[in-house]
């Protein structure tokens, strides 16, 4: 059979996450952004290609992982390679019609994925949602599954160990059967990203009540174009579940002025958050990383619930040594399920899927 050359579009795939479609390819940055659609062929590649090219310590710790499942199951994760390469993501003696989905597993800081072409010597169509349950999970490093796999807190990071489809967020969407987005970056904050701690100044630089604005700030800002403003109608979520104020301790240090500011800093945030999705649930959440902020996210909440019902707050069990430590005293997988199944009660208890 002939093969085609097909580009990464509407019309041939479902676009998973906040993806940004630009120069005829489809730009994979956030956690678990990706494509899903249904083939009928024998032989199935994808191009793809990365931001970061002849940079040696991208190659060795940086460098993209992406996962590919057929058929809901999950066939290999990889990386992708500097330079623009094509990659086989399915073969069959005879025609098979098979879903596929490709999904970006590392996380946006450290590198992007453009997939420009997909080859097929059959038909493909987008997949559509196969349910009408939808989480939005707004968060740092913990959400976007930073060090899981590792063995040691004390070891370094690199994105081979970086695995967003088991953490906690995938994990519970996956229990509810909801399609889900991931807005997450590594150390950032709420009113100050991830500081050492002889600094008493903010790092004001990166903020997600900023990025949150936009589809893909970093990316726009790579392709060197204006940033696209976040069209909140091509995902309404029922559920949005924030965790942020991990990297703010580092900042706050329990200075009381500091500690005032994240509380309306962050009540501010939850407002945006409102705004922007005005029939969500709202869940607050904080602590397997420390509790020194929980007592602020709940007094915010507290606060915004005097006018706001559908706001709440929950606090993880911060994560014990007995469990193991991902990298960099991340939590690892053992700490995302445990997460997940607290996640998980709290919102059977709050009925949000019926």
């Amino acid at each position: 059979m002939k093969v085609t050359e097909l580009k990464a579009d509407s019309t041939h795939v479902r676009q998973m996450g906040r993806t940004l479609f630009r120069r005829e390819t489809l730009w994979l940055g956030y956690s678990l952004t990706g494509v899903e659609f249904d083939f009928c062929g024998t032989s199935l590649s994808a191009e793809l290609s990365t931001d970061r090219l002849n940079d040696e310590e991208w190659k060795h710790i940086f460098q993209p992982y992406m996962a590919l499942f057929v058929n809901g199951r999950l066939e290999k994760r990889f990386a992708v390679n500097e330079g623009t390469s094509e990659y086989k993501l399915f073969s069959a003696e005879k025609p098979e019609k098979v879903r596929i989905k490709l999904l970006k597993l590392s996380e946006n800081a450290f590198s992007k994925v453009g997939l420009s072409a997909i080859f097929a010597d059959g038909e493909i169509t987008p997949t559509k949602p196969i349910s009408e349950r939808r989480i939005e999970f707004i968060g740092d490093s913990i959400t976007c599954g930073f060090g899981i796999e590792a063995s040691c807190g004390t070891d370094g990071f690199c994105t081979a160990e970086e695995n967003s489809w088991e953490n906690y967020a995938a994990t519970t969407a996956r229990h509810f059967g909801a399609e889900f987005n991931l807005v997450s970056w590594t150390s950032i904050g709420v009113i100050s990203n991830s500081v050492k701690e002889d600094v008493n100044e903010p790092d004001t630089g990166w903020l997600m009540p900023f990025i949150y604005d936009y589809t893909d700030l970093s990316t726009n800002g790579w392709l060197g174009e204006e940033a696209e403003v976040w069209d909140s109608a091509r995902f309404s979520p029922q559920l949005i579940v924030v965790n942020l104020g991990t990297n703010d301790k580092d900042y706050t240090r329990g200075v009381p002025e500091r500690v005032k500011a994240f509380r309306i800093g962050y009540e501010d945030f939850i407002r945006k958050i409102r705004e922007k999705n005005p029939d969500s649930v709202i869940l607050c959440t904080l602590g397997v990383m420390g509790q020194q902020l929980c007592p602020q996210v709940e007094a915010a909440v507290e606060n915004l619930r005097r006018n706001d019902d559908r706001i709440f707050s929950m606090r993880f069990e911060e994560q014990r040594e007995s469990d193991g430590i991902g990298a960099e005293q991340h939590p690892n997988m053992k700490t995302h399920k445990i997460m997940a199944e607290r996640l998980i009660k709290e919102i059977e208890k709050l009925e949000i899927f019926k």
